[in-house]
């Protein structure tokens, strides 16, 4: 390595290989999304010559060959002599970064473009290109490969009088290594949505990848009308008539539609700048709710709906039930915000306003019975509110919300910067399972204590120590920490041993068998023997031997020894019985080597104590009852007074430095039907807020009070956790959508399957890669079992840290809304109060569904 820097070794990358270089730099990612915004990209200049009038229909096609052709019926790409390049100006454009009609040269007066980054990144980024450009009664024609123009444009007479513009590109596999394959609906949403906001332009969409061949059309004469209509279809609209504002003022144009619903309510109110999606809202969206609060406050008070004693309808009151677009063009627009999603142009406030307020006021004041309406919407808003104010201030004085404590059941983690830290959201104390809480525990005092007994000890104080069996597969003690109820009204399964002991457990509690590995209860069978903590003495070791506890780690060697609740044992230093109730401690970790162990006499009390805990039977139990389970650090197993090992719960399964966990008990409520008041009494939901910092519901979202920047909902793989999953996403989107928006949310994704090969293990997360691994990988006559994971509590600690937890070794998905319209109709269909518009969804695609898939 030389030491000297000079001009030789400042690197100027020529052309496009900056852009291929350094691709997110340009498109955010080579994932799914980079590789969409191509295809973004290339339609957004077809919807240029649209907003400039010179374009009525663009065709987007998937091609057989994996390629994407857009085209459009507009004025076609210059093809004459650029003055500065010397190349024609379509060479130029697709050969030079921010080369084009959009910089103010007079070529558009508003433009879209998701970054500005142009056609040239698309260049830069495919395999191939091609463009055909019709005009002045010609067909120009030139080929690209990885940026790089392959000949001069190539021009030949057209007998047709057409014009417009034609690309198609193929992405590089060098740049997208992980997949070239483009999802249909994913496109069919932006384009759907370019249709609305571009009011009269035709968008065909063909995939010609299946067959029969896939097409839809999109043509909105109506616009953002047709817009708020169609994310209203599944609601009952407030009034029929969509209220419809346009106007242009200082070359800003401006398009709002407003309709109020009765049965909604919280607002869904999208906002678009240049037909980008302003998920982090912006001045156009400042000054619509200002203008909508003022609006609606001075006709409360002309008709008077409000006394002059009461106080003004809140923002949040007046928007309830209310799903609006605002459309802006702006000739030079600012954006701000890491996602460049903010527009920060501060004329745009004003004008909006001014618009906006008069047209809304002229509006209502000739349609009185309108006004009425969404003006008894907002006081009743109003008056929910209150009492949901009410209900805050009840739950602050119990110290559930503000700066209060947090809740109980979170396991924190270390760190306190939220960048860094992340929090698991588990249903129950998922992957663990739990037993009826009459269950003894064997605790190394003597005593057995039930899991009830145990959580009232430890709330007056006392502390308690199992029997556990560590990694080096010796018998060892550990301390009991955080006994607690983990389900109400749980199902739960009878398993019944040999030595006559019957356990209630969930199905999915794991008990250790007698090669060291872990199985759940309801996978047991009667030719399972579990590993026993009343382990016969061999003849070699008949009669007293001693054990020698470690202070530093309880590690007990006890290859020679027998644990039994038969067993008497005896204390030298201290004495078992003197430690009594209280649990036996450790001692100081300062104290002399002599004294930092203490010695067990241990006397086996009949040399025919059973060695074998063999099942016998198990049972389905009719009743529903609340369970328990408790944590064991480090090992995570613990043994019950019937003499058996089983799993904790797995709080341990985690980083503690950055991973916080926080179970949740049952189904929390669906929010898209109840009303704020209820929301604040719910405990579960105080929980949830408390731990992630979230505040109130109709403030604005701040991220500098969130806790944690990875928000992970990780439920099992039933219908249950499916359920689960959905309530949590149908109250963070309606809730505090902006936790949504801005990419706070994940959803984990643990495997669905264990497949044992020998001594070998595969974990599968999909079907298909089960296939895949059973059909392609294994031998013809290969012998192998399958586990499907149903619950987390089947996987032990180490499997859900490798699998599911591990951010080397993870797969994680980040909930994004990439058709916000659409998301609002899904919620407003699956969770909503109205049954006829779910049944007809169910009647609509539940013949697509192999019912074989159904966990019922």
């Amino acid at each position: 390595m030389t030491s000297s820097y000079s001009a030789d070794q400042i690197q100027v990358l020529e052309g496009l290989e900056a852009v291929r270089r350094r691709p997110g730099m340009y498109i955010g990612t080579t994932g799914p999304r980079g590789l969409h915004h191509l295809v973004y990209e290339v339609v957004d200049n077809s919807i240029d010559e649209a907003l400039a009038g010179y374009c009525t229909h663009i065709e987007v096609d998937f091609n057989a060959d994996g390629s994407v052709s857009v085209t459009d019926d507009g004025r076609g790409i210059p093809t004459d002599t650029h003055s500065k390049t010397g190349k024609s100006a379509l060479e130029t454009v697709m050969t030079v970064l921010h080369a084009g009609g959009k910089f103010g040269g007079g070529g558009y007066k508003v433009s879209g473009g998701l970054h500005g980054v142009g056609v040239s990144v698309v260049n830069a980024l495919s395999e191939w290109v091609d463009v055909t450009v019709w005009r002045e009664k010609q067909v120009h024609t030139q080929r690209y490969e990885r940026g790089i123009a392959m000949g001069d444009l190539a021009v030949k007479p057209s007998k047709e009088n057409r014009t417009g513009t034609s690309v198609t590109f193929k992405p590089d596999t060098q740049i997208f290594t992980n997949s070239i394959e483009f999802d249909y609906s994913t496109v069919a949403g932006r384009l759907r949505e370019l249709a609305y906001l571009n009011g009269g332009v035709r968008i065909t969409f063909t995939d010609h990848r299946v067959s029969p061949e896939h097409s839809d059309s999109y043509h909105y004469e109506g616009g953002i009308q047709e817009y708020v209509a169609y994310m209203n279809r599944q609601k009952e609209p407030l009034h029929q008539e969509i209220i419809y504002v346009q106007g242009e003022r200082n070359n800003v144009q401006v398009e709002v539609a407003l309709q109020w619903c009765v049965d909604a309510y919280s607002d869904n109110l999208l906002g678009f700048a240049n037909n980008i999606r302003t998920i982090d809202g912006g001045t156009h969206l400042e000054g619509l709710k200002t203008v909508l609060t003022r609006t609606l406050n001075a006709i409360a008070r002309k008709r008077n709906k409000l006394k002059e004693s009461e106080s003004n309808l809140g923002g949040e009151n007046v928007r309830e039930g209310l799903t609006g677009v605002i459309s802006v063009k702006v000739p030079e627009p600012e954006f701000e915000g890491q996602t460049k999603t903010k527009l920060g142009n501060t004329e745009v406030r004003g004008i909006v306003d001014s618009l906006v307020g008069e047209v809304l006021t002229e509006y209502l004041e000739f349609r009185p019975q309108v006004a009425d309406s969404v003006l008894e919407k907002a006081i009743q808003a109003f008056k929910a509110a209150e009492a949901a104010r009410r209900a805050r201030e009840l739950v602050r004085r119990k110290s559930v919300l503000e700066s209060s404590p947090l809740p109980g059941k979170l396991a924190d983690c270390s760190s306190r910067d939220p960048a860094e830290s992340e929090i698991f959201i588990v249903e129950g104390d998922s992957a663990g399972g739990c037993f009826d809480g009459d269950t003894l525990v064997a605790l190394a005092d003597g005593r057995s204590l039930s899991f009830k007994e145990i959580v009232a000890e430890q709330a007056k104080g006392k502390e308690h120590f199992c029997y556990t069996i560590r990694h080096d597969g010796k018998i060892g003690l550990e301390r009991i920490i955080h006994p607690r109820i983990t389900k109400a009204n749980a199902q739960v399964i009878q398993v019944t041993l040999d030595n006559g002991e019957t356990l209630i457990c969930t199905p999915d509690h794991p008990f250790m068998v007698r090669d060291g590995s872990y199985k759940a209860a309801a996978l047991l069978t009667p030719e399972d023997f579990l590993m026993s903590l009343n382990a016969k003495l061999s003849e070699r070791s008949r009669g007293q031997r001693v054990a020698e506890i470690d202070a530093a780690g309880l590690d007990t060697r006890l290859s020679e020894v027998a644990f039994s609740r038969d067993v008497q044992a005896s204390a030298v230093y201290p004495t078992v019985s003197a430690v009594g109730a209280q649990g036996l401690r450790p001692p100081h970790p300062e104290q002399s080597s002599q004294e930092s162990s203490v010695a067990l006499l241990v006397r086996e009390e009949s040399p025919s104590v059973k060695d074998n805990h063999r099942v016998v039977a198990i049972e389905r139990l009719e009743k529903r009852v609340d369970v328990y389970d408790i944590e064991v650090p480090h090992t995570h197993n613990f043994a019950l007074a019937s003499g058996v090992f089983v799993h904790n719960s797995a709080k341990q399964g985690r980083d503690r430095q950055f991973q916080a966990i926080l179970p949740l008990r049952g189904k929390i409520l669906n929010i898209e039907k109840t009303d704020d008041a209820k929301i604040y009494k719910n405990t579960e939901i105080q929980s949830l807020i408390t731990a992630l910092g979230l505040g109130i519901k109709g403030e604005e979202f701040d991220p500098s009070n969130l806790r944690y920047h990875r928000v992970v909902i990780m439920t099992d793989a039933d219908v249950d956790g499916a359920h689960i999953r959905t309530l949590l996403l149908t109250f963070f989107y309606r809730y505090q959508r902006a936790l949504v928006d801005q990419g706070y949310i994940h959803i984990a994704c643990p495997p669905l399957y264990k497949v044992e090969r020998g001594r070998n293990h595969y974990y599968c997360y999909s079907d298909r890669e089960l296939t895949n691994l059973v059909q392609n990988e294994f031998p013809a006559n290969a012998n192998y079992t399958i586990q499907r994971f149903k619950g987390l509590g089947e996987m032990m600690p180490v499997q859900l840290w490798d699998t599911t937890m591990n951010p080397e070794t993870r797969t994680m998905k980040r909930v994004e809304i990439e058709d916000a319209a659409e998301a609002d109709r899904i919620f407003t269909v699956l969770m909503g109060d109205r049954v006829a518009p779910r049944r007809e969804f169910i009647e609509t695609y539940g013949s697509r569904l192999d019912l074989t898939d159904l966990d019922i």
